[in-house]
């Protein structure tokens, strides 16, 4: 008999590529039956043999969100339960208290938490949010089985409030299938730069439509095009985007929302060289961005923001260049360096795919993920 697997995520979509596409994809087909089980919106559905059962949280307190995924387990009566946030852990502790106490708790962390909810207040409500939540993050880690970690960097946190609990690193590396090679050839008048993620100034994107700006002042005859894929969370940032947008008419936009995960190649594969400007706050400058192991694995060069996080996890990374975000001429003169030489950024790019083949891809994360599971099951007999 199949072990049943839930998913549970309070702040991530139904289909995010790291919950459908890459966890509950390698264990759906590695004899697990899989539930995913999100409260972002509502959908009701089966996809590649893995069922949906979501609901729209909006509306509803805490309170009322930890009942309805406690109901949802009640129903599905999982073995195992993996949580994507610290409140999720809530109701599936209640589920093992009341319903069914062989059941697994595994968090999955990916987010600096508390910093990605306090960090949005300012002076007292952010001290205060960000004690309260620290505190709650201990409490809820605690409750858990195991963790499951996306990367080093977060994982000291957890050696520090959850020192006896099993952890692993499962990165947020690419499934490769989704990325074949792009064969696009180099040209040196033009270049098709791209982006994707959430589309904000945090993120980078009012320094990417600066610079772009003053790449067409500075050569007007190179034919410059901006491809970006991601969505925007305040009517401000969009307003700003699409205002920008009209009043520079003679530059070349692709934009678009959210791409299924397995479709996303299809709109970056003309993309010449991939940008990443965030800013330098605690919380960017101490993640590894999950993209640039995409644009890696597309074969393209990346110009990224000088985060501490990638110099200590590549060094001087040999598929593109690290720049200070904060000086204009350091990224045009990166740019440019791509611009004038697209043999170096056919080389770079390839680079990169190398990298991704030999150690950066899913399917590595994948046999740590079986691997873990398993010792975990051991010792958690049913």
């Amino acid at each position: 008999m199949k072990n049943k697997v839930v998913l549970l995520s309070s702040g991530h979509p139904p289909k995010d590529e790291r919950i459908f596409s890459k966890i509950g994809y390698s264990l759906n087909t590695n004899g697990y039956s899989v539930v995913i089980c999100t409260s972002t919106e509502e959908l009701h559905t089966i996809d590649k043999s893995i069922l949906f059962d979501c609901f729209n949280a909006e509306k509803l307190t805490k309170r009322e969100k930890i009942n309805k995924f406690f109901s949802l387990l009640s129903s599905h009566l999982p073995d195992i339960i993996v949580c994507s946030e610290p409140l999720p852990i809530l109701a599936a502790n209640q589920f093992r208290k009341k319903i069914k106490s062989s059941c697994i708790i595994i968090s999955d962390i990916t987010e600096w938490y508390p910093e990605n909810v306090a960090y949005k207040y300012q002076r007292l409500k952010k001290l205060f949010s960000y004690v309260g939540l620290y505190l709650f993050n201990i409490y809820t880690t605690n409750l858990a089985d195991a963790l499951i970690i996306g990367e080093a960097g977060k994982k000291k946190r957890y050696n520090l409030i959850a020192p006896f609990k099993k952890k692993e690193i499962v990165s947020y590396y690419p499934r490769l299938e989704y990325f074949p090679l792009s064969n696009r050839s180099s040209q040196k008048d033009e270049i098709n730069l791209g982006f994707t993620g959430i589309l904000n100034e945090s993120r980078g994107l009012n320094k990417i439509l600066f610079i772009m700006e003053e790449l067409v002042k500075k050569h007007p005859r190179i034919k410059w095009k901006l491809t970006l894929v991601g969505k925007f969370l305040t009517e401000a940032d969009e307003k700003i985007f699409f205002e920008w947008r009209s009043a520079n008419p003679n530059l070349e936009i692709d934009f678009s929302s959210w791409h299924p995960y397995d479709q996303l190649q299809l709109k970056l594969s003309q993309v010449d060289l991939f940008l990443d400007l965030r800013e330098l706050n605690f919380v960017f400058n101490n993640s590894l961005p999950i993209k640039i192991f995409e644009y890696m694995a597309l074969g393209k060069p990346v110009i990224y923001s000088n985060a501490a996080s990638l110099m200590k996890f590549f060094g001087d990374i040999p598929f593109g260049k690290l720049v200070n975000p904060a000086k204009d001429d350091e990224i045009i003169s990166a740019i440019e360096f791509y611009l004038f030489h697209p043999d170096e950024r056919e080389r770079q790019g390839l680079l990169g795919r190398t990298l991704v083949e030999e150690k950066y891809q899913w399917k590595y994360c994948e046999t740590k993920l079986l691997y873990f599971l398993e010792q975990i099951k051991r010792k958690h007999p049913s």
